[in-house]
């Protein structure tokens, strides 16, 4: 008598997926680090250089109760501005003051030759400022501000270093966190072994 007996057909595995070499991991580090370093660098920038933010220590008393002096405020650079918002922005060529930046409210926005055309004042100003500017001078439309910061950082408030030093910061914080812990441990416990 014979029996019959029926074997399932064998089905393998798939391969598992090769698994990263530590190489691949710093290689991919990098590049994540060097792509956040860039975004941060970019959101960063001083709208001074092109950028899109801004920095301003508020130098005197024209905008308390709102600003009081030695408050850092941030500005974000906006396409156009509205009365009511408090905006910083440099003093055009030609007119007296020109270069100095300045942090006070938009009174009125008027349009010359289809240009938007900005009055402002102080908001602890009895009269209007002398300036009249456009869009282009805007630094950008204050959005947050850190109390009495302005006056701790003195000289290295050059928004220029700020944003460089926020980006670096950034860059310090991504390569940190993306470090291999095993390799950290492992170098911990060579260290601690060659001691005697």
């Amino acid at each position: 008598m014979s029996t019959l007996i029926e074997t399932a057909p064998v089905i393998e595995a798939p391969a598992a997926a090769e698994a990263p070499t530590p190489k691949k991991h710093r290689v991919l580090r990098l590049v994540i680090s060097l792509v956040v370093f860039g975004v941060a660098l970019l959101a960063l920038w001083p709208a001074q250089y092109g950028g899109f933010t801004g920095l301003t220590i508020v130098n005197g008393h024209s905008m308390e109760p709102t600003y009081h002096t030695g408050d850092l405020v941030l500005s974000l650079r906006e396409p156009a501005y509205q009365p009511g918002e408090v905006v910083s922005y440099l003093i055009p060529k030609g007119q007296p003051g020109a270069g100095g930046r300045v942090i006070h409210r938009v009174l009125s926005v008027s349009t010359t030759t289809g240009t938007a055309v900005y009055t402002t004042q102080g908001d602890n100003n009895t009269s209007t400022d002398p300036w009249h500017f456009g869009s282009s001078d805007v630094l950008g439309k204050a959005v947050f501000s850190v109390p009495s910061i302005g006056t701790l950082l003195g000289k290295l408030a050059n928004p220029l270093i700020l944003g460089l030093a926020a980006a670096a910061a950034v860059f310090g914080i991504v390569w940190r966190f993306g470090r291999d812990p095993k390799k950290k441990n492992s170098s911990q416990r060579r260290h601690r072994t060659t001691r005697h």
